[in-house]
């Protein structure tokens, strides 16, 4: 089989994993005993000849230190990477609103062994400079007067408006540069490569899948007409079709078994995120869906924009996979400490932990 169209394949459908907010994470998944596993068909689909990514950049990777002063010295109180790893950052659009609703970093230590997701919350409170609040008044006077700007889920949004590095950034996009160099100065963590998904992209690629098994934890019932949200499911082992599978990676409130109202929070939809995305792999991403790929290149080229697009470093994340899977890397969750929330001109900030 030519190894370039199964290079094509393999990340095309690491980007149907994007969707969910996992990437390199749940791409690295395996099952080793899964039903199926000893067939050619289901094997994980590698390239044994391509070179890792590149995870150092002379101008990226500066001990860790980068001081962008984009904020008043905010900085998380424990770096989140380390030298060497190699850092993804996953972006899901919010259905209603500029903002973005997903903000999650796949981070990879090869010497290490260790997969981490990062879970960044959406209303963390960014304490940004009189630099950028002047220009942003100066710029954009709309947007710094509109409340709940400062969450870092409405970053990209200052980034785009200041017009941040001018398209002369490590991206050059100032959405993503913005974002991402925030990240960098608050959480230690540079930022290798983005992709970004929205909503329509997660519903055509699980139907082009014919959808996927797995178990629902409890009772989800919500409607938002607004959004076109209409979340309907039972507890139990069940198949979701395309609809079904976002209402659950997206539900944290609605009514339970006994018609009340829960608000669950985050923790639960990150909890389903993996879980669907643990199912979607195990299920779909082998090689007898290969010729699902011209399909699935047409959804993801509409649906999601990403970095990784050079040949060469689109075959190093496919070997990334294979050493992944070949060393046994440690799986985890990375849950962001919060101090508080705070309620600021009456909207209320999630309060970062810092040094």
């Amino acid at each position: 089989m030519n190894k370039g169209r199964i290079i094509l394949f393999a990340v095309i459908i690491m980007a149907a994993g994007i969707i969910t907010g996992v990437f390199i994470f749940n791409a690295l998944w395996t099952e080793s005993d899964a039903p199926g596993s000893s067939t050619v068909e289901n094997e994980p689909i590698i390239d044994d000849n391509a070179q890792l990514p590149p995870a150092a950049d002379p101008q990226r990777d500066k001990g860790l230190k980068a001081e962008y002063k984009l904020t008043n010295g905010q900085k998380y109180y424990m770096p989140l990477a380390e030298e060497g790893d190699i850092n993804v950052l996953l972006i899901g659009e919010d259905a209603t609103s500029e903002n973005w609703d997903t903000i999650i970093i796949a981070s990879v230590s090869e010497k290490n062994k260790r997969i981490r997701m990062i879970n960044i919350p959406r209303d963390i409170y960014m304490d940004y400079s009189e630099d950028i609040l002047s220009q942003l008044r100066e710029k954009s006077p709309k947007l710094y007067e509109a409340k709940g700007f400062q969450k870092i889920n409405a970053a990209h949004s200052v980034g785009a408006r200041i017009g941040y590095e001018d398209g002369k950034g490590y991206f050059g996009n100032s959405h993503i540069d913005f974002l991402a160099d925030l990240i960098y100065e608050i959480f230690q963590m540079p930022i290798h490569d983005y992709a970004y998904v929205n909503t329509k992209g997660f519903r055509d690629i699980v139907g082009l899948f014919g959808g996927v098994d797995l178990e629902v934890p409890i009772r989800m019932k919500y409607d938002d007409p607004e959004q076109d949200l209409y979340i309907d499911l039972q507890p139990g082992y069940q198949h979701l079709n395309a609809e079904q599978a976002e209402g659950f990676v997206r539900f944290r409130q609605g009514y339970d078994e006994n018609g009340e109202f829960q608000n669950y929070g985050e923790q639960l939809r990150k909890e389903n995120q993996n879980k669907f995305i643990e199912a979607f792999f195990k299920q779909h991403v082998t090689l007898k869906n290969l010729g699902k790929v011209d399909e699935l290149t047409n959804l993801v080229s509409k649906n999601v924009r990403t970095s990784v697009t050079n040949v060469k470093v689109i075959a190093s994340y496919v070997n990334l996979l294979r050493k992944a899977l070949s060393g046994n890397y440690v799986q985890e969750s990375l849950i962001i400490e919060l101090n508080d929330s705070k309620k600021i001109d009456g909207v209320f900030f999630d309060i970062l932990r810092t040094e």
